[in-house]
């Protein structure tokens, strides 16, 4: 039987966003997603996934493919987390290509820093996406990672992994096959607060510094822009991406198995752009078709 808590929280729990819980034979909730726990938490899907990330998952969901955790760890991780802190990290200013690439070329820095940073410079990764891969969400091979649950549901849910980023991640994953892809002592997940500190201690202002922009896309060029969903994106257009021009030379759509569409937008070139079909991307330049 439930307690009146358990059905407070059941009750809460938005039935469209999350899947039915597994349970035991013996009635008790016994498997949960990261969504799962989200919900049930109050807070978000990514945030859930840090908590869980020192856990083994049981099994994935046949339905999603999401993983499934115990839910008696899962809410034991969850108790045992420190509060919440005061965020104080934050910046505007993208630090100098100069001063990044000594910092990322610096062998005396900790790898799983400078693969952090990549990831946040070259991938256009959100911190909290980025610490919360796990080892079985990136190809390598492929030059891919997978986020499950992104910050923003309209944000994409791949960061596409340039050369020196997959070298980094190669050197920290290791022989690993699962567990979290970014670690730091102990093999614990790498924090926040963690990665905030040492960025600082290594001369940025912050650890947004290391982002090639905000959170949102660039800004609309004064003349000669307008906005269309990612899935409009035609080769031969001119998107205006991070403060500069982008020629578009290839254009291709993904869905995952959970049905979400992502667009890939000059793939294999030096600069890729992964994007959720509905975003909002800015065209500088279109040619009309004749």
């Amino acid at each position: 039987m439930f307690d009146s808590k358990d059905i407070a929280l059941d009750l809460r729990t938005p039935c469209a966003q999350v899947l039915p819980y597994r349970r035991s034979q013996g009635g008790a909730m016994s498997n949960v997603t990261a969504r799962q726990c989200a919900a049930r938490w109050g807070i978000g899907d990514a945030a859930a996934r840090r908590i869980l990330a020192p856990l083994k998952p049981i099994a994935r969901d046949t339905e999603t493919g999401a993983m499934l955790y115990d839910q008696a760890e899962a809410d034991a991780a969850h108790n045992s987390r420190p509060g919440r802190g005061t965020r104080n990290d934050k910046t505007a200013s993208p630090m100098p290509d100069e001063q990044f690439e000594q910092l990322v070329n610096d062998d005396s820095i900790p790898a799983e820093h400078r693969a952090l940073w990549t990831l946040l410079r070259d991938g256009h990764a959100r911190i909290v996406d980025a610490l919360s891969l796990d080892v079985r969400d990136v190809d390598l091979d492929r030059r891919e990672a997978r986020i499950s649950y992104p910050k923003k549901e309209h944000e994409p849910r791949s960061i596409p992994l340039t050369e020196r980023t997959t070298d980094l991640l190669r050197q920290i994953k290791g022989d690993r096959e699962d567990g979290p892809l970014i670690t730091g002592a102990h093999d614990r997940p790498l924090s926040r607060e963690t990665a905030a500190r040492f960025a600082r201690q290594a001369g940025a202002d912050s650890i947004h510094a290391f982002r090639p922009r905000p959170h949102q896309l660039g800004t609309t060029p004064r003349f000669g822009a307008a906005k269309v969903a990612a899935r409009e994106v035609r080769v031969g257009d001119t998107l205006y991406w991070d403060g500069r021009e982008i020629p578009v030379s290839s254009v291709k759509s993904v869905t995952a198995p959970s049905g979400a569409v992502d667009v890939q937008i000059n793939l294999g070139s030096d600069f890729p752009i992964f994007a959720a079909a509905e975003e909002p991307i800015t065209i500088a330049e279109r040619q009309e078709a004749e």
